[in-house]
């Protein structure tokens, strides 16, 4: 009795299956690893704040820096150009943990009118030794509740 070989078609099929498996069992994981709040994108967008009319230009700046230096190093501040930039935050995704694979900053930037503030809010996730570059959903619905809170114009 003799054993047949498969066909090479057959092994062929087998061995994409297997290679399937492989790419949709590592995109699994790296998307159970990656914080649900980390969306890859190119270039993160905006989200803008109507500013309320009484606000004037020295108390917007002050509450934005204040609001901002309670929960962030700040790494670049320029009241002349109205810019204020964290540094990269390492503790975001995991509270009270330090990790090395996931750093979020915010850049929150006034209009030249002052009747809108700009905020943006940059991930990097790493994954195989790469930065995924981002944003983070999270972080920019929180900078921008506490400081539509303070300073925006509410429905009327």
């Amino acid at each position: 009795m003799s054993v047949r070989e498969p066909k090479r078609s057959t092994m062929l099929f087998i061995l994409l299956c297997l290679l399937s498996s492989a790419t949709v069992l590592s995109l699994i994981s790296c998307a159970a690893n990656m914080p649900k709040t980390f969306v890859q994108a190119f270039e993160p967008g905006w989200a803008s704040i109507e500013l309320r009319q009484d606000v004037d230009r020295e108390q917007a700046w002050q509450t934005v820096v204040d609001i901002l230096a309670r929960r962030f190093e700040l790494e670049v501040i320029s009241k002349d150009g109205m810019y204020v930039r964290t540094a990269w935050l390492y503790t975001w995704w995991k509270v009270g943990e330090v990790t090395d694979k996931y750093r979020v900053r915010a850049v929150v930037k006034f209009a030249p009118d002052m009747k809108t503030l700009d905020i943006k809010t940059e991930a990097h996730f790493l994954k195989d030794k790469q930065w995924l570059v981002g944003y983070d959903t999270r972080m920019l619905e929180t900078i921008k509740t506490d400081i539509a809170g303070t300073l925006g114009r509410t429905a009327g």
